[in-house]
C-alpha cells in the first residue's frame, strides 16, 4: 500500500537524533507495530544503524542476518524475507501516520527500493500548502551525518564481520534449542511442508463489471477525454444506462488482498524449500485437489473455499440483509459486516482460517479467507508470520495439531488497511 498524500502538511527539516529515537519508540509501541516483533526489530535496526552513521551497511544480507537470523553464508537469491519484511514495515508506517501518528511533528519513512530510512519534520498547520496549488517538489532526503571519528571507520568492517558471525552462531543455537513459538508455527505448517508434490495455491476469481464502450463514450461527451487516457469511474446519469452497459469479465482479475495473501504464503514456502503453484480457483477441478496439498484463498469468489467449508461448523453465508457473514452450524450468522458499504469499504472484517490435515480431499487443505478483502490479506499475513501466529496457537486446545481446526478472527480496518486482529472463536474435531 502506498503512502497517502498529505495536503494539509508538508515535510521539511532535519531532526536531531534524540527526536528520531523518541519517534521510533512511539512507533514500535503503537497499535500498528505492537502485533509484529519482526517489524519492530526491522525498523529498530535500520533506524539505529542510520543514526550511528552506518547506513552504507544496510544491505539485504546484513538485515537478513541481524533481523531475521539468517546465516552469513546462506544463499539469499531465492529468499525474499527481507524484501517482504521491508514492504510490511512500509505498510505499517503508512498506517501509523494515517492514524495514531497523523499529527506527529516528525515522520520516519522507509522509501521504496531502499532499506535506509528518512527522517523529516512536518511544518505546522499554519504553513499548510493549498491543495489546489501547484505541487511543490519534495526536498532531498536528509541523511544523518556519521559521527566524525575517522580512525573508527578502519576497524568497523572487522567489528561488523565479527558481529555477523556471532549473530549467525546465536541464531543457529537458538533455532536448534528453543522449543518456543517457532516450533508451534512449524507444527501448524508441517503437513504442508511434507506434501509429496507442490502445494496448490487456489486463488479467488471475482467477477468484475466494466463499462461498455457506449458508456465510456457517454462519459467522455459529458466529462471530457482524460489526458493521459487513464481509466476512471464513469459519471453518467443512470437513466442513460442499461444492463448492457455493464460487461461481466471473468477469470482476468484477482483481489488485492487475495494476491497479498498468496504472495506471503508462496514466500514462506520458498523459505522452507516447499514447491508450490498458483491457479485461479475457477480453473481447478476436484482431481487437482485429490491426494494433494492445497491452500484456498478467498471466500465467496473461490468455489473450493465454499465447497470445503459448507458442511463445517463455521462457514460463509449471507444474512437476511444480504450482508456477508460467518455462520455457525447451530446458530446461523454470528459474525457479520453490518456496515459494509456498497463499494466494499468497511471498518472491520472477520477471518476464517481452517487447517485440515484430515481433509475430504485425502490431502492437507488450508483455508484463508475474510468476509472482505482486508480479512483475506490479514489472514495471509498471520499464517505466514511466526510472531503473529504463535500467540493465537497458544490459545487453542493442546491437541489441535493432530486434529482439524477452524478459527474465526476479528480485524479492525484503519485507513483502508487491516490493523489489529484477535481470535474470537475456535473449534477442533
Amino acid at each position: 500500500m502506498g503512502l497517502a498524500t498529505v495536503n494539509s502538511q508538508s515535510l521539511t527539516g532535519e531532526p536531531g537524533q534524540q527526536d528520531v529515537r523518541q519517534e521510533l519508540e512511539r512507533i514500535v509501541a503503537s497499535r500498528v507495530f505492537r502485533g509484529s516483533h519482526r517489524c519492530q526489530a526491522f525498523l529498530n535496526y535500520v533506524v539505529s544503524t542510520t543514526l550511528e552513521g552506518e547506513s552504507k551497511f544496510l544491505k539485504e544480507r546484513t538485515i537478513a542476518v541481524h533481523v531475521f537470523g539468517r546465516s552469513a553464508t546462506d544463499d539469499l537469491s531465492d529468499d525474499s524475507i527481507v524484501r517482504v519484511g521491508a514492504r510490511e514495515v512500509r505498510k505499517r508506517l503508512a498506517q501509523y501516520y494515517m492514524d495514531e501518528g497523523a499529527n506527529r511533528p516528525l515522520r520516519i519513512d522507509l522509501p521504496a527500493g531502499s532499506y535506509i530510512p528518512t527522517f523529516q519534520r512536518r511544518l505546522p498547520a499554519s504553513s499548510a500548502i493549498n491543495p489546489n496549488s501547484e505541487p511543490v517538489p519534495e526536498p532531498p532526503e536528509p541523511q544523518v551525518p556519521a559521527t566524525p571519528q575517522r580512525k573508527r571507520l578502519r576497524w568497523r568492517p572487522l567489528v561488523l564481520g565479527a558481529a555477523v558471525i556471532t549473530a549467525a552462531c546465536l541464531a543457529v543455537f537458538f533455532w536448534r534449542t528453543d522449543p518456543g513459538p517457532q516450533s508451534a508455527f512449524d507444527t501448524f505448517w508441517q503437513p504442508a511442508f511434507h506434501e509429496n508434490g507442490p502445494l496448490l495455491i487456489a486463488i479467488a476469481h471475482p467477477v468484475v463489471y466494466l463499462p461498455s464502450v457506449r458508456a465510456q463514450k457517454l462519459d467522455e461527451q459529458r466529462n471530457g477525454v482524460p489526458n493521459p487516457p487513464i481509466q476512471r469511474p464513469i459519471h453518467v446519469s443512470p437513466s442513460l444506462l442499461n444492463g448492457s452497459d455493464f460487461v461481466a469479465v471473468q477469470n482476468q482479475y484477482v483481489g488485492l488482498g487475495d494476491a497479498e495473501a498468496a504472495l506471503r504464503i508462496s514466500s514462506l514456502l520458498d523459505q522452507r524449500h516447499t514447491g508450490w503453484r498458483v491457479r485461479l480457483a475457477s480453473k481447478v477441478v476436484f482431481n487437482d485437489l485429490w491426494d494433494s496439498g492445497a491452500v484456498l484463498i478467498g471466500a465467496y469468489t473461490n468455489r473450493w473455499t465454499m465447497e470445503t467449508t459448507k458442511n463445517m461448523r463455521y462457514r460463509f453465508a449471507y444474512n437476511a440483509q444480504q450482508k456477508p457473514c460467518i455462520a455457525e452450524a447451530s446458530a446461523g450468522c454470528r459474525w457479520t459486516l453490518a456496515k459494509k458499504a456498497d463499494n466494499g469499504q468497511s471498518a472491520e472484517d472477520y477471518i476464517l482460517l481452517a487447517r485440515l490435515p484430515h481433509s475430504a480431499t485425502n490431502g492437507f487443505t488450508m483455508v484463508c479467507a475474510g468476509l472482505n478483502v482486508y480479512g483475506t490479506e490479514e489472514g495471509g499475513r498471520i499464517i505466514s508470520d511466526p510472531d503473529s501466529l504463535a500467540p493465537i496457537l497458544r490459545q487453542l486446545p493442546k491437541n489441535w495439531s493432530s486434529r482439524n481446526l477452524e478459527m474465526v478472527l476479528h480485524v479492525a480496518v484503519v485507513g483502508d488497511a487491516p490493523a489489529q486482529s484477535e481470535l474470537v472463536s475456535a473449534y477442533t474435531w
